[in-house]
């Protein structure tokens, strides 16, 4: 997403009792998170969203 890109739901949906995941890996926060933030949510970035699906599929293949 670039920062002129318009958001994927209007902001003033965005409550603190969301959870916001980006999925777009390394932008950081984007305009997205920052909004649902702003709204009192919680969040995570899309490098944070790859980091725990990845630590999920360590945990689910079997060990060596």
């Amino acid at each position: 997403m670039s920062e002129s890109d318009p958001l994927p739901v209007d902001a003033s949906l965005l409550t603190s009792a969301m959870f916001v995941g980006d999925v777009i890996a390394g932008h950081g926060e984007t305009a997205f998170l920052r909004a649902a933030r702003a709204a009192g949510g919680h969040t995570a970035n899309g490098d944070q969203m790859v980091e725990a699906g990845q630590t999920r599929m360590l945990d689910f293949l079997p060990a060596p």
